[in-house]
């Protein structure tokens, strides 16, 4: 029982004996005082049913006032448990704040640090820019430059070409007169008993004189080199002629000997007819006769 029901229940029962009193002092003083009484005593029993009433329902007001603080005391236990875990949270929320806070600290310093690199990579990357800019106008200029090259020699291969022609020309009319030269020469030496010794350079250098006089050999090179054919870089403009012998040799090294069987006016191919060991490209080559064989 609380103190607050004493007080009320002792307040109660002091007003019920001082009502009781007065009542009583009225009744000595009242002629039908026995009726008065029987009314009073039965007020009284009145007042006393209703004073346990009373304590009844304080009574009932007090175990729900009980049930009320216990229940609240549940709730404020309740409330002081997840106080500790909210204060918990709170605790370790703090501490990852201040890790937090320590991993932006530590990212603004590397985007502090990442900003410079970029600064210098920017400023790489613009002075690569004038770099490339300035190579892209020598390239425009280097390839202006070789279009005009470009169509000089394609003037001046035109020219070589129509000069070459030419040249293939006059050796052809050169061959053709060393032909009538020789076939002259040799009927000169039917109708004649004399001969002329054919001066060197000039036309009539396929007629033999009487004294012989020693030729200029017929050098060239091996061009290519297929089985036991090889291509010389000398044709019938320089004189060859089908079944000539020339001698492949590597300096001073002989290699083997050559029999030619196709002429061409620049060109000739011949078969291999002896050697040493197989010919390559760029190995020389000299007319047989000439070499004394």
């Amino acid at each position: 029982m609380s103190s607050l029901t004493k007080i009320f229940i002792v307040i109660l029962v002091l007003f019920s004996i001082t009502f009781t009193t007065m009542m009583v002092a009225v009744v000595v003083q009242t002629p039908n005082w026995k009726e008065n009484a029987d009314k009073y005593r039965d007020n009284a029993r009145i007042c006393e049913t209703n004073l346990r009433h009373a304590h009844a329902a304080s009574a009932a007001r007090l175990a729900t006032a009980r049930d009320s603080v216990l229940a609240s005391e549940k709730i404020v236990s309740d409330l002081k448990a997840r106080q500790a875990t909210t204060l918990t949270d709170i605790s370790e929320l703090r501490t990852q704040l201040a890790k937090s806070s320590a991993e932006k600290s530590n990212t603004e310093a590397i985007n502090r640090g990442l900003l410079a690199h970029l600064e210098v990579a920017e400023n790489a990357r613009a002075e690569y820019r004038r770099q490339r800019n300035d190579l892209e106008t020598r390239d425009i200029d280097i390839e202006r430059r070789n279009v005009d090259l470009n169509d000089r020699v394609n003037e001046l291969t035109a020219s070589v070409a129509v000069l070459l022609e030419q040249k293939r020309q006059y050796e052809q009319q050169l061959n053709i007169l060393k032909e009538e030269n020789a076939a002259l020469s040799q009927s000169t030496r039917t109708r004649s008993r004399f001969a002329f010794e054919s001066p060197q350079g000039v036309a009539m250098s396929g007629v033999e004189a009487i004294t012989k006089v020693a030729r200029s050999a017929i050098r060239g090179k091996v061009l290519e080199v297929s089985d036991d054919f090889v291509t010389l870089s000398i044709g019938r403009a320089d004189g060859v002629r089908k079944g000539m012998l020339f001698v492949v040799h590597r300096g001073a090294k002989f290699i083997g000997e050559v029999e030619i069987s196709l002429v061409d006016p620049n060109v000739s191919v011949g078969r291999l007819v002896r050697s040493r060991e197989a010919p390559t490209p760029n190995d020389l080559v000299t007319d047989a006769l000439a070499l004394g064989k």
